[in-house]
Formats: C-alpha cells, sequence, structure tokens
C-alpha cells in the first residue's frame, strides 16, 4: 500500500486529505501534533481519572442515622437565612426548618431580610422566624449580607455554638441540624450538608441534565472524597461553620461565588470541611430567561477568579513549603465545571482521531482521550444511578445542553464577567401550591406533589380560611382498594390533598416519570402538623384507635408541643364504616368544634367515613391517619434507613404478622397489574 500523499482522486488530481497529509509528512509536523495533542490528552485525562476515581469510591459510602446525644451536648446553632426578596419562597424554608428532628431549645431561625422590598420580613416573622432587615444599597449580595448577620448573631452574649446557612429558596429535610451537629460533635469546624435540586416530575430534560450535575458535583464527588479520608468544599447551602472559626477567620467572601473562595480560603488556613451525606437540602434549579444566563456567567467568571487567584498560591504552598496536604485541594480546584471537561474531551477525541487518521501508525495519541471519556462516562453513570433522572430525558438533552454552556463560555471570554447582578426569574406570585406542584396520576390515582412542610402549610392554611380539607395518606393499600373499590376510587378522585405515603408509592412515580418530591409518611406529617397547629393556635381533636392508644398519643402530643390546644379524644368501638356510632361521634365533634381532625380507623374505614359525613363535621380539615396514634403512643417505628429505602413493611410485618395476608396481596398487584400498568401508560405516551 502506497504513502498517504500518493492516493490520487478518480479523476487522477491529488484530493483534499492527500494534501494535508502530504503537508504533515513533508514539514514533520506529524511528529509536532501526535506530540502535542498526546500531551493534551494526558493532562486532560488526569481530572477524568480524578473524577472516576472519586465515583468508584462514593459506591462505597454507607449512609449512617445521625448519632443520639442528650440535648445538653448538642450544640446551639444559629439557622441564618440570607432572603433578598423571596416571600414566594421563605414561608416554606422557614416551615421546612421548623420541622427539624432536633431540639427547639437548641436552635433559632434568623432571617436576613436583605434590601428586600417586598412581603419576605413580614411572612418570615408570621411563621415565627427572628427577622433581622438589612438595608445598604452599595453592598449587595449574599456575602455582605452573610458577614453582617454573623456579627450581629456572635457579638450577642448569648451567642450560639455554631451557625448554620440555609438559602431561601431552599427546603431542609427533618434531619439536616441533627446530620450537621452530628459532625460538629465528632470536631468538625466547618461541615456540609447534601445539596440537591428539586426536580418536578415534569420538568424539561434540560432541568434533569442540572439536577444530574448536582448530583454529581454535591453527592457523588463529596461521597467518594469522604470516603478516601479527603474534606469537601463548602456550596453555599446547608454548611455549617463553629463559632470559633469564625471568631478565628470571619467571613470576608464578597464575589459572585463567596462559597468556593472561603472554602478555598479555609483549606489554606489548614481548616478540612467534613462531608455529612446524612444531613441534606434541596433547592430549585434556576429558572431561564436572561437574568439566569447572566448569573451562571457570574458563577463561572468568579469560579475562574478563584482559581487564578488560589492555585497558584496552593501549589506554592504545596512546593516550597511542602503542604502535600494541600495537594487534594489543588487537584480538586484545577478540576475543570462537567460541561467544559465534556466538550474537551469530545473536541480533543475528534481532533485526536482525524490525526491517528492522517498520520498512519500514530493511533496511540488517540488512547488518552477515549480513556478520559470513558473516565467521564464512569463518573456520569454512577451519578445516573443514584439521580432518579430519566436517563434518556438526560442524553436527549446533553447535546443542547454542552452548546449553551459553550456560547456561555465563549461570551465570558469576550465580555468578561459580567458586573450587574441581575436576579433569576421568581414565580410571579404566590401561587397555590396546586398551581406550583399540579397532581400526578399514580395507578388512576391522584396524588399531590408536595413536601411534608408544604402539605403542613395547606392545612393550616384551611384552618384560617375555614374551608373542609380532606386530605388522605396514600400508601400501597390506597391504590389497590381504589382497583377493587369504586368508593375507594371516588373519594380519592374527590379528596383535597393526597400525600404520598408509601414508597410503593413514589416508585410508581418514577417508573411513570412523574417524580414526587418526597414520601410524606403520616407518621412524620401528623407530629409535625401537630407542632405547628400548637404554635398557630389551631385545635385538635383525636378519634379512633384502640384500648386507649388515642389517649397515650394524645398526652404525648400535649407533653411535647406545650399550649397545644386539645380539643378531644374518643375511642369509638370497633365496628364496620356503616354500623360506627356516628351521633355520638358527632355529638362530641361538635361539642369540641375542632379546627383538625385526625382519624386513626384504619383505611378504608376512617377515608370512607370522612367522606361520608364531610357535610356534617364541625371542622376545617380532616385527616386519616391509619396506625399514627399507635406510633405515637410508643410502638416502636422502623429504624430511618429502612424508611428510606423502602422496607418498613417488612419491619411492620416482623412485629404483626395479622398484616402478611394484606401485604402479600397488596403485593400481587403491585406486581402483576399496577407495575404493568404503570409501565404501559408511559411506553403509550411515549
Amino acid at each position: 500500500m502506497g504513502r498517504p500523499g500518493k492516493r490520487r482522486t478518480r479523476d487522477g488530481g491529488r484530493g483534499f486529505l492527500d494534501d494535508v497529509s502530504a503537508i504533515f509528512m513533508s514539514h514533520r509536523l506529524s511528529d509536532v501534533a501526535v506530540w502535542m495533542l498526546l500531551g493534551a490528552g494526558v493532562v486532560v485525562a488526569l481530572p477524568a481519572a480524578y473524577l472516576a476515581l472519586l465515583a468508584l469510591a462514593s459506591l462505597r459510602l454507607r449512609a449512617r442515622d445521625s448519632d443520639s446525644f442528650s440535648d445538653d451536648r448538642l450544640p446551639r446553632i444559629t439557622v441564618l437565612v440570607p432572603a433578598h426578596d423571596e416571600e414566594y419562597f421563605i414561608g416554606s424554608c422557614v416551615d421546612a426548618l421548623k420541622m427539624q428532628r432536633y431540639p427547639a431549645g437548641r436552635y433559632d431561625i434568623v432571617v436576613v431580610a436583605d434590601n428586600c422590598s417586598d412581603s419576605t420580613a413580614a411572612i418570615a416573622a408570621d411563621r415565627g422566624a427572628r427577622v433581622l432587615v438589612r438595608s445598604d444599597a452599595e453592598h449587595l449580595g449574599k456575602g455582605y449580607a452573610l458577614r453582617w448577620a454573623m456579627d450581629e448573631v456572635l457579638t450577642d452574649p448569648d451567642a450560639p455554638d455554631a451557625v448554620a446557612i440555609v438559602d431561601a429558596d431552599s427546603v431542609a429535610d427533618e434531619g439536616l441540624l441533627s446530620g450537621l451537629a452530628t459532625r460538629f460533635i465528632g470536631g468538625a469546624e466547618a461541615v456540609q450538608a447534601e445539596y440537591l435540586a428539586l426536580v418536578e416530575g415534569d420538568a424539561s430534560a434540560s432541568a434533569e441534565v442540572r439536577a444530574l450535575a448536582f448530583v454529581l458535583f454535591h453527592r457523588v464527588r463529596f461521597a467518594g472524597r469522604s470516603v478516601l479520608g479527603l474534606p469537601c468544599s463548602l456550596v453555599g447551602n446547608g454548611m455549617l461553620l463553629s463559632r470559633t472559626l469564625l471568631m478565628a477567620h470571619p467571613w470576608d467572601a464578597f464575589g459572585p461565588t463567596e462559597d468556593l473562595e472561603y472554602s478555598t480560603r479555609l483549606r489554606l488556613w489548614g481548616v478540612k470541611p467534613v462531608f455529612a451525606p446524612e444531613a441534606r437540602i434541596e433547592g430549585p434549579i434556576e429558572a431561564g430567561g436572561s437574568g439566569a444566563d447572566i448569573q451562571r456567567r457570574r458563577w463561572e467568571g468568579g469560579r475562574l477568579q478563584v482559581v487564578g487567584r488560589y492555585l497558584p498560591e496552593m501549589l506554592r504552598a504545596i512546593v516550597a513549603r511542602g503542604r502535600l496536604s494541600l495537594v487534594d485541594a489543588a487537584l480538586d480546584l484545577a478540576t475543570p465545571p462537567l460541561g467544559a471537561l465534556a466538550t474537551l474531551l469530545l473536541l480533543g477525541s475528534a481532533l485526536a482521531s482525524l490525526l491517528a487518521g492522517l498520520t498512519a501508525g500514530n493511533a496511540v495519541v488517540v488512547v488518552p482521550w477515549l480513556t478520559a471519556l470513558v473516565a467521564l462516562a464512569v463518573f456520569c453513570a454512577v451519578g445516573l444511578r443514584s439521580s432518579g433522572v430519566s436517563t434518556g430525558h438526560v442524553l436527549a438533552a446533553v447535546p443542547a445542553t454542552l452548546a449553551g454552556d459553550l456560547r456561555r463560555r465563549l461570551r465570558l471570554l469576550a465580555g468578561g464577567v459580567p458586573r450587574t447582578w441581575e436576579r433569576t426569574q421568581r414565580p410571579a406570585s404566590a401561587a397555590t401550591v396546586a398551581d406550583v406542584a399540579p397532581r400526578v396520576d399514580i395507578a388512576g390515582v391522584p396524588i399531590d406533589r408536595v413536601r411534608a412542610a408544604q402539605a403542613v402549610r395547606i392545612v393550616l392554611e384551611a384552618v384560617e380560611a375555614r374551608t373542609f380539607l380532606q386530605v388522605c395518606t396514600v400508601n400501597l393499600d390506597f391504590l389497590v382498594n381504589a382497583r377493587r373499590n369504586p368508593a375507594v376510587a371516588s373519594l380519592l378522585q374527590h379528596s383535597a390533598l393526597n400525600l404520598a405515603d408509601g414508597m410503593p408509592v413514589v416508585w410508581l412515580g418514577r417508573l411513570l416519570g412523574q417524580r414526587l418530591d418526597e414520601r410524606v409518611a403520616g407518621a412524620d406529617f401528623v407530629p409535625a402538623l401537630v407542632s405547628q397547629a400548637a404554635h398557630e393556635g389551631a385545635s385538635v381533636f383525636l378519634l379512633g384507635g384502640e384500648n386507649g392508644v388515642a389517649r397515650r398519643a394524645a398526652d404525648r402530643l400535649t407533653a411535647e408541643n406545650p399550649g397545644l390546644r386539645l380539643a378531644g379524644v374518643y375511642e369509638p368501638s370497633v365496628a364496620s364504616v356503616d354500623q360506627l356510632e356516628d351521633d355520638e361521634i358527632l355529638r362530641r365533634l361538635r361539642q369540641a368544634h375542632p379546627d383538625i381532625l385526625l382519624v386513626a380507623l384504619g383505611h378504608p374505614k376512617q377515608d370512607l367515613w370522612i367522606r361520608a359525613h364531610r357535610d356534617e363535621l364541625p371542622v376545617s380539615v380532616a385527616i386519616g391517619v391509619g396506625c399514627t396514634f399507635d406510633l405515637l403512643a410508643g410502638r416502636k417505628r422502623a429504624p430511618s434507613w429502612m424508611r428510606r429505602s423502602g422496607m418498613e413493611w417488612f419491619y411492620r410485618l416482623t412485629q404483626e404478622r395479622r398484616l402478611l395476608r394484606r401485604y402479600a396481596t397488596d403485593a400481587t398487584w403491585l406486581v402483576f397489574v399496577l407495575a404493568p400498568m404503570t409501565i404501559s401508560r408511559r411506553l403509550g405516551r411515549g
């Protein structure tokens, strides 16, 4: 076979590729190009290999429950919520923080109303938060608001042991503070929770790509570093800083990426932030529009500024002073953003393949680029595995997402970092939850896509408005009964609020491609609701239960919530729904006139009874709560890891063998009817 430069076109002329190849061969540029691309491939492969290593290491992370400590050992925490015109989100944010599994006397919530022109301060105060109002037109931004608030809080005679920072548009998991506190007690001066994206079930493909990016950076990357014994970075939301640390190193980061800047300084000061995967917080993905684009460019530009300023300092410290503990920090800081790295690898692989084709025998130039692509694919695959987003949606949206990132970076290079701050898009008004998160049809049953804090707020707003609201806590048994009993199907279609109580309901939603925000178990929802009802003066009546469990549950609720207005407790005789003591029950309710009625008669009896008597009930809200009274009365509940993984049913089965028949029936329906029906719907829709 002849040399490439001797190839001819069909008409005897030389082809374009022949000319290019001849130039490479004649001027010996091929060797130079090969070595340059080979070297570049090796350099770019390093961060890709680093990310793959973290991904594989993250698979070894095992979630643990927050340790239990006596109240006097728990740190006193002030939760700072910087908020600029956040009237749409601040209520839900404060509500979620008030539902923490952390002693109420050991933490307080401080909302920093920063240069607000809306009702943020009033709403936060109404929800029970302490409000600090800051007005400073010259020093704008989250960094300045944090420093001002920290100075106010830490100079107080009753200063807390630590400060936690939560963004106003976020929703904190109930275990956020306990998870952060556990690491603090273990000696950590700076702690970062797992920060994930809130994704609606009908989210766009681009939103799911952004959600995956959150998982890759804030879960996979941090988890991998934790398993390897390395510190994490602070990301500005869901982080805890000790008072000792802030007194020694006051917050002094005021740029567009203030969290990265302060986190990098901490590493230079020898402080190693710790990742707390058992603590979780979620926030919405920024909306589209020019404001969002400008903000992303500011973040990208701010990151480049931090890298340019601190990476050389880290390298000098490593080389000149032998501070090898900074090697991982330098590597992490030097790793490009995922979109930039993917784009670079794709372009480099294409060039390397073209060069290998033009210069026979130089296929080795492709090896580092393809190796890096495989490493990056491993990193992304691990993230997809734990993200819950649709793989098909993500793959379909990747080209457009990478193209958008590339355009934004080119604009950044051409025009520099935007100097002005432009707010990312917020909803136009505080619409109802139904407007924000419409119902999802799961196996023919409408399920409301709400979180526990939102559900609590909906109930209490119904109390305030004096409108009737029936709430159903829907688990797998509800879905099965809805298929078998038209009356159950009808009541679930007409109930005002249907909560996803069981994990199979959440799983079926994911199978359908309709992601539910979280499982809202009645056993978690009722105590949270009663706690907030006590704060707002709403009265509660407990109806149902057997053998005195309602009274024991009431005693516990009143003990845990001083000031709770307990309107009454009544355990009717066990009977079918059409033989209950309706007259006596209604008489007691009219006499007590409660705001909220909790009915524990078992499903479907409790829900059918509420539906049948809704026009006679002198209450604003009626909720079927199943076995919640038993749990409040002292029956042991499954460990949290079993609840999170959907194995609570197995724990209950070991405690109550009488449930075997029901669980076997429900499981049969799930496997042979509900799941296939859901898959068929998704395929038909797709």
